[in-house]
């Protein structure tokens, strides 16, 4: 992919265009009664080996992409290591927020939410297309996805 494209291609279109290349999934998080972390858990159960790859946070009544993730680094040894995708979505957020408070909050800012991930492999890393999903973001609406702070 030349970098004129990752310049002027949407970021709806650069995800089908990962998703067409790799694994992907979702669920949506809809009872802010319900543990966002246990439905994670739940999401997951039976994976077999770690999830890494890329998540996008989306309104579920517009599609709206909220927030653009990764879950996953890779060592010095080109080996994957950190937190994979349901690790870094159970994980504190903003400092010292918990993800149930999170999501908790995002629900009542604007109702249900879904979460869709891309579960990528070596030698295409999480950091990569995560960037290249924020730059396409960038480039289509001239500003980061309302919960990404920076790129």
């Amino acid at each position: 992919m030349s970098t004129d494209a990752l310049a002027t291609e949407s970021v709806e279109s650069l995800l089908d265009r990962w998703k067409r290349e790799f694994r992907h999934g979702s669920f949506t998080y809809v009872d802010p009664a319900a543990s966002f972390r246990r439905l994670v858990a739940e999401h997951f159960r039976g994976t077999a080996e770690r999830v890494y790859g890329v998540y996008l946070i989306r309104r579920r009544h517009d599609q709206s992409i909220l927030y653009i993730g990764k879950g996953g680094t890779i060592g010095g040894d080109g080996q994957f290591k950190g937190q994979d995708v349901p690790g870094r979505l159970r994980n504190v957020r903003g400092g010292d927020i918990g993800a149930d408070r999170w999501f908790r909050e995002l629900l009542s800012e604007g109702g249900p939410v879904a979460i869709e991930y891309v579960v990528l492999t070596l030698p295409i890393t999480p950091a990569y297309v995560e960037a290249s999903l924020l730059q396409a973001y960038l480039a289509e609406y001239g500003r980061l996805p309302p919960k990404n702070s920076e790129l």
